[in-house]
């Protein structure tokens, strides 16, 4: 199942909640007995608590519950209140989903909504073809950062957590600062020249470790970094897309992952440059893994257009680039373009629209999302997939993009439809 972004909101008035009394239930335990303290925690704990409870209730219509979550991804307007957040999902999850948290801009036009969260879990009818959903934790030296686990598998699925350069091996959980802090084998964009070697050497440094961290959780979990079937990689600045893109050509030298990247607010913590999300399929399925590649079709970096497995496809993100000369709103232009191409990958798949399950649309100004919208839903028309969107600083490492898509389709036996 595959869950459109939800936010805070009151399931009566459709209002963004920002008081914890207004919250259902309301946990008077978390609340601060000083109002200046609640006042300004009160928006995030009662929106999550609201979105916990939306998707609670989501998943007794399908006879599931919250522990057949498989991952989610938390997007925040300000990560400063994350241990706001992270003391309402303690409640909520004994056997916490794989998750990725990033700080973002605005989720709807006023930007009262603290946090807005998409999902896929697993049908409980799935359980009978695929097993379980099963937490299988990665490299048991890496311990999580927070309340999360770093890998959830649904059968031959597996769904990690988004990773971070920071070293929990050690006592402290160390950042990845520079070279210094990563191995020999990994320094090898090292110049010797202290001016290149301090501007590069973070981002570098940083995608070294978290790559190997990635490569030592699928280890750990029966699979290899040729097993992966999508990325989606974070940066804090979209102008270390070149050196991070030169690490990534060294661990994907050929049959590269689809692979989204975009610039957002803040990733991980303690100064991280990059958060990677990896999804995966066990080693012994690897051979199922299948990359299909639209005619005449050019990589624009180390990725591949549309990789599946089992049915379950990802697409790369699309930049929604074009000549935008005589068009009056790029917005509207930039998303025509961007499902152009959509289709012109899924029909190298021999699939369609109809297929897509899931869609992440990135702008850089969402009060302008209207224009796009109206491009989506004539191309969609009735087979509308689950909808996330996000306001980003960069929706794709190309100049002028103003608007980027990536999706998730599903191109099994069955029709994929939207139920709620």
């Amino acid at each position: 199942m595959f869950f459109s972004g939800q936010m805070g909101r009151d399931v009566r008035t459709g209002a963004l909640l920002t008081r914890y009394q207004d919250s259902t239930p309301e946990p008077t335990a978390m609340q601060s007995a000083f109002p200046w303290v609640a006042d300004m925690e009160a928006p995030v704990g009662a929106q999550a608590i609201a979105i916990y409870e939306r998707y609670r209730a989501l998943l007794r219509k399908e006879n599931a519950e919250l522990g057949h979550l498989l991952r989610y991804h938390i997007y925040q307007r300000d990560k400063h209140f994350f241990s706001v957040f992270d003391r309402v999902r303690r409640g909520y999850e004994p056997a916490p989903p794989a998750s990725t948290a990033v700080g973002m801009g605005r989720f709807e036009g006023s930007g009262r909504a603290t946090l807005c969260i998409d999902a896929i879990a697993l049908r409980q009818r799935a359980e009978k073809e695929l097993g379980p959903r099963t937490v299988l934790g990665g490299a048991a030296k890496h311990a999580a950062a927070a309340h999360f686990s770093h890998v959830v598998a649904a059968g031959h699925f597996l769904f990690l957590a988004g990773q971070i350069p920071i070293d929990t091996s050690r006592p402290g959980s160390p950042l990845v600062r520079n070279y210094d802090d990563i191995p020999e084998e990994g320094r090898f964009l090292r110049v010797g020249r202290s001016h290149e070697d301090t501007r590069n050497g973070p981002i570098a440094a940083q995608t070294w470790f978290t790559y190997d961290l990635i490569r030592q959780h699928l280890e750990a979990a029966g699979s290899s970094l040729d097993c992966i079937l999508n990325l989606i990689v974070y940066l804090q600045d979209i102008r270390d897309f070149p050196t991070f893109h030169r690490v990534h050509e060294h661990f994907f030298e050929a049959h590269a992952p689809s692979m989204t990247v975009i610039e957002v607010g803040e990733v991980g913590h303690k100064g991280t440059l990059i958060e990677i999300e990896p999804t995966a399929v066990l080693a012994t399925h690897r051979s199922k893994r299948t990359i299909a590649e639209p005619r005449g079709w050019r990589a624009p970096a180390q990725l591949s257009p549309i990789v599946h497995a089992d049915g379950l496809a990802f697409l790369s993100g699309i930049a929604g680039a074009g000549d935008s000369r005589g068009r009056s709103n790029i917005y509207a232009m930039q998303a025509a373009a961007a499902v152009a191409e959509l289709e012109r990958r899924l029909a190298a798949a021999r699939s369609g629209l109809r297929h897509i399950v899931h869609l992440t649309v990135y702008l850089d100004d969402i009060s302008q999302f209207a224009s796009a919208e109206r491009v989506l839903l004539k191309a969609f028309g009735k087979h509308r997939p689950a909808l996330t969107v996000l306001e980003v600083p960069a929706p794709a490492p190309v100049r002028g993009t103003r608007l980027s898509l990536t999706a998730i389709g599903w191109l099994g036996d069955g029709a994929a439809a939207a139920v709620y």
